[in-house]
């Protein structure tokens, strides 16, 4: 049987890892809280972005504002240009960067499931433990 200097020290170091997987726990549950108003945050404004795309092309010149040449140009740059870029921001790169913050979100939640699992296993350990001193102080 193990001597009960080898338990104590057992005991010791289930202590101090249980508290370092609390420690850890903490701030996982942290980071998914913050992640999870991120990713609100970004689809109300992804939402907002979608409801405003017009807005981007505004004003519309017509003949009484600015006529010619230089102002087909500038219609034609921002139906090309800002318009499919506006559309691009709310539509490819905020989506792409939901899906990013969705994987972590997925990631983060493992975490917190797998610290529970090795808080669950070290509990049972310092548990076998306290029975091994228990027995040894009876001997």
């Amino acid at each position: 049987m193990e001597s009960l200097h080898w338990i104590n020290g057992q005991i010791t170091r289930t202590q101090n890892s249980l508290y370092m997987l609390h420690l850890q726990l903490d701030e996982k549950r942290r980071d998914l809280e913050r992640l999870v108003l991120a990713q609100a945050n970004l689809q109300e404004n992804q939402e907002k972005l979608k409801q405003y795309k017009t807005q981007c092309t505004k004003p519309d010149l017509t003949e009484n504002t600015w006529a010619g040449h230089l102002a087909d140009q500038y219609e034609q740059w921002k139906e090309l240009t800002l318009f499919r870029s506006y559309i691009d921001l709310y539509d490819y790169q905020l989506t792409q960067t939901l899906e990013q913050l969705n994987d972590k979100i997925k990631e983060t939640k493992q975490s917190i499931i797998d610290i529970r699992m090795d808080l669950s296993t070290q509990s049972h350990i310092l548990d076998d433990l306290y029975g091994k001193q228990r027995r040894e102080l009876l001997n």
